[in-house]
């Protein structure tokens, strides 16, 4: 089967946007990186007690399993992927509907100290407001030391806890007195078993937890002289306490009244009585324990109904709730419940999923290359229900169906030879509108004969995605997926046309998905550094572009937001008047050099790359061209680099950079009006009639190409002053 990966191709939306970085070579002041995204809005009915706005969140995830200085007998199995399951939920629409770009997610190694310093101590009091809603989840080792209390980050040194691991009272002190929330939130799961030292104990860790300041609400895995328990065949292997709350985050804590809303009270009495239940069943004592001053009814999360109770009323005592035991004849087998997916199980191991609502239920199976297996039971309050699902049936496509499916990967790829993938020399006819319509109606054909085959649905999703009709590009990628919830490549590129029309949001919880079922997926870490380089976190930005370099070096997408996250940074901390500005821009330069490097035709691995760069919008307006969309790019990173150089005082440098990019797209009119910049900069060291001359022209030409963006009111002043300078230099016209 021959593949397309479009996903790449968001990268284009650089060119559309590019006027950012015009705007930082004005006067204007650096935008603030933190953009507070707005408030969201319930659709349960309002109430005459409360408001259904459901306040911003900020929040803090930290988990640490495997440490750097311990011993691996004192690792924890659970704690990252406790902590991934919480970041998961809290930027889920029916869960936490924390924006992805407010939430700080520190797992394993990247769990320093420094790290958990510059978030809690940093970050978090920079950004919280009053009116806000703070989340703070812990989950890793906890040391008690000369009578204070320690929460363990990854380079934790047990010798020198004082140098090395963040103090308890540090986290309650800026809870308290820093973070300015109304309603702030810790959750903490620190007290395991094998302690490091003498004073390390269950009870040791619970005084110093309950002896942070009482001005915000605590909710601990325990209570004094209990430890808390990890259990692996708790679903796909949980700690307790986590996965009961992820499950109240679901919904399941949703009650009395059932109202769309996660209270509090209803977090804390959900999470409470499952876990010490789930823990008596197993002869084992865990009991979470709430405290501080807290509204009862604060906001904590959002949820689509009643699903934690047997009737309207929403009563949730745990006898209310069911157990499914989920059990398969293979391995590598994705389960899904009511369209979520709980997770990968083997023939080997049952997956228990206890605290399931009474009522009937979803369960689907999917391995790739067979048939997904499907069926609904009826779970039963206080009862384990075996569920058994069986793969059978290797997916079998009818040979019509597969003719035309390959008749239409012709046409859709028509731009490279059928002959071989790494063959990508151009065809003579290029591809018209009439090509991606004919193959349309074949791919269609296909999927009308074959209403399960995902690949044909991936296909149509591509075809209106070069179409630029972005909904129903949209619609045939999700069914895609919702016949083969396995199909990465369908995820991602959905993801890219979300980003395209303005749903970057979205896109990150598709994108998380994706690394959930392939964690070693570079091109879904740099889509998900192009979606949150859209919603200007430049920070996140560069951190998911380091993830995606990490597995692929030559990831070009992942240079160019890279650099451009880090132009935008470097900008800010210019506007500080920080000394770590030019090294920034030096940095960002390295970036957009190698993103050139990667897609020079010259080069085998570039043109391979180039040709994946299509679309989004670049090129004509019929369907989205290939070689514009990669002239856009080319530009996009020839501008980058020409304000780099401009920043770090190479104006010689730049304007050649500036001028190869308008070889690239000569009609960009940001690309004149920085041109202009540079050439202004110039006149003004050496007072060149030339230079001069140069940058009227560049400015005449963008205000010609377009005199309504913002960048043209700037490019009218400077042409004034230009007339008054060519006239006391006597400078010819």
């Amino acid at each position: 089967m021959k593949s397309i990966t479009l996903a790449l191709l968001a990268a284009v939306a650089f060119a559309g946007q590019i006027s950012a970085l015009a705007a930082q070579t004005s006067s204007a002041p650096a935008q603030d990186p933190q953009q507070r995204a707005r408030d969201l809005v319930l659709s349960a009915p309002r109430t005459a007690e409360r408001s259904s706005a459901v306040p911003r969140g900020y929040a803090i995830v930290i988990g640490v399993g495997d440490y750097e200085r311990l011993d691996p007998s004192k690792r924890l199995r659970y704690s990252e992927s406790d902590a991934d399951a919480i970041y998961r939920v809290l930027i889920s629409q029916e869960g936490g509907a924390f924006p992805a770009e407010n939430v700080k997610f520190l797992r394993g190694k990247d769990a320093t100290l420094e790290n958990m310093r510059q978030a809690i101590d940093v970050w978090l009091p920079s950004v919280a407001q009053p009116n806000d809603r703070v989340f703070v989840y812990f989950a890793g080792h906890g040391f008690v030391q000369g009578g204070r209390g320690y929460l363990a980050p990854w380079d934790v040194d047990p010798a020198r806890l004082d140098k090395t691991a963040y103090p308890m009272a540090s986290l309650g002190e800026v809870l308290a007195n820093k973070v300015k929330a109304n309603w702030k939130v810790l959750l903490t799961d620190a007290c395991h078993s094998d302690k490091m030292n003498i004073e390390t104990t269950d009870e040791g860790l619970e005084q110093q937890i309950n002896a942070l300041p009482h001005s915000f609400m605590t909710l601990s895995a325990t209570t004094q002289r209990e430890q808390s328990f990890e259990d692996p065949n708790l679903a796909t292997g949980f700690g307790l306490f986590t996965y009961f709350v992820v499950q109240a985050f679901r919904g399941y804590a949703d009650n009395n009244p059932c109202d769309g809303r996660i209270t509090a009270d209803e977090l804390i009495e959900y999470v409470r009585s499952n876990v010490r239940g789930y823990a008596r069943a197993r002869s084992l004592l865990q009991t979470p324990t709430a405290r501080g001053d807290y509204e009862p009814e604060m906001l904590l999360g959002v949820a689509t109904g009643c699903l934690g109770g047997a009737d309207g009323n929403g009563d949730t005592a745990a006898s209310m709730l069911g157990t499914a035991v989920i059990e398969t004849n293979l391995d590598e087998v994705d389960v899904y419940i009511d369209g979520r997916l709980t997770g990968r199980m083997s023939r080997a191991k049952p997956l228990v999923v206890p605290s399931l609502s009474s009522g009937m239920h979803e369960f689907r199976g999917v391995a790739a290359g067979y048939e997904p297996d499907r069926k609904e039971v009826m779970i039963a309050h206080g009862q384990e229900v075996a569920v058994t699902l069986r793969i059978r049936y290797p997916r079998q496509i009818r040979k019509e169906a597969l003719d035309l499916n390959e008749q239409g990967e012709r046409l859709l790829f028509t731009r490279r030879s059928s002959l071989s993938l790494l063959n990508l020399v151009p065809v003579e006819r290029r591809q018209s509108e009439a090509d991606l319509r004919k193959a349309a109606e074949l791919f269609e054909r296909a999927l009308a004969l074959e209403p399960k085959y995902a690949v044909a649905a991936y296909h149509l999703g591509q075809v209106f995605q070069l179409l630029l009709d972005f909904d129903t590009s949209v619609k045939y990628f999700r069914q895609a997926v919702a016949i083969d919830p396995t199909h990465v490549d369908a995820r991602i590129e959905c993801a890219a046309v979300l980003i395209e029309h303005g749903d970057p949001d979205e896109a990150i919880r598709g994108l998380v998905e994706v690394t959930r079922l392939e964690s070693s997926n570079a091109q879904a870490y740099s889509m998900l550094s192009r979606a949150y380089w859209d919603k200007q976190a430049w920070s996140e930005s560069i951190r998911h572009a380091d993830q995606a370099l990490t597995l692929d070096p030559s990831d070009a997408q992942a240079h160019l937001w890279r650099a451009d996250a880090r132009r935008q940074l470097a900008a800010i901390e210019a506007g500080r008047k920080s000394a770590a500005a030019g090294d920034m821009y030096q940095a960002a330069r390295d970036d957009y050099r190698e993103f050139l490097d990667l897609t020079n035709f010259s080069n085998s691995l570039g043109s391979k790359l180039a040709f994946y760069f299509i679309g989004f919008g670049a090129g004509a307006r019929v369907h989205a061209d290939r070689q514009a969309a990669y002239d856009s790019l080319r530009s996009s990173g020839l501008m980058g680099l020409c304000l780099c150089e401009q920043k770090v005082g190479n104006p010689l440098r730049a304007r050649e950079y500036c001028a190869r990019a308008l070889k690239y797209a000569p009609n960009d009119p940001i690309a004149y009006f920085l041109l202009g910049n540079v050439n202004r900069d110039l006149f003004n060291v050496r007072q060149s009639c030339g230079d001069l001359q140069a940058a009227r022209q560049n400015y005449a030409k963008m205000l010609e190409l377009n005199s309504d963006i913002d960048e043209a009111r700037n490019a009218r002043g400077y042409l004034e002053q230009i007339t008054v300078f060519a006239a006391k230099l006597r400078c010819g016209r």
